[in-house]
């Protein structure tokens, strides 16, 4: 397993049968908030990994990251209409 960097964007190599080389980008926590162009804070992102709720994240050392398929796939299961940007943010939990 490796992580390199390319154009901001992290990926991360997973070695697979056959000697094949898959690779999963990610985004940090910065980014995210940036994609959905603050409508989920960093704060608020931080707080939804304390509830388990929100979108799936992997962390590696420190840092915390979000593959950008999972993030892709949770926003279709949970539309940007369902934030209040003036209130507090909530989301259905999991099911």
């Amino acid at each position: 397993m490796s992580i390199m960097q390319t154009h901001g964007i992290k990926e991360r190599a997973f070695a697979c049968k056959g000697g094949f080389m898959s690779f999963t980008r990610f985004l940090t926590a910065e980014e995210v908030s940036e994609r959905y162009r603050g409508s989920v804070s960093v704060g608020t992102l931080r707080n939804w990994r304390t509830m388990k709720i929100g979108p799936s994240f992997v962390k590696i050392g420190k840092a915390v990251l979000y593959p950008i398929d999972e993030l892709e796939a949770w926003g279709k299961t949970t539309p940007l209409t369902d934030f209040d940007p003036a209130g507090s943010r909530s989301i259905p939990l999991k099911h």
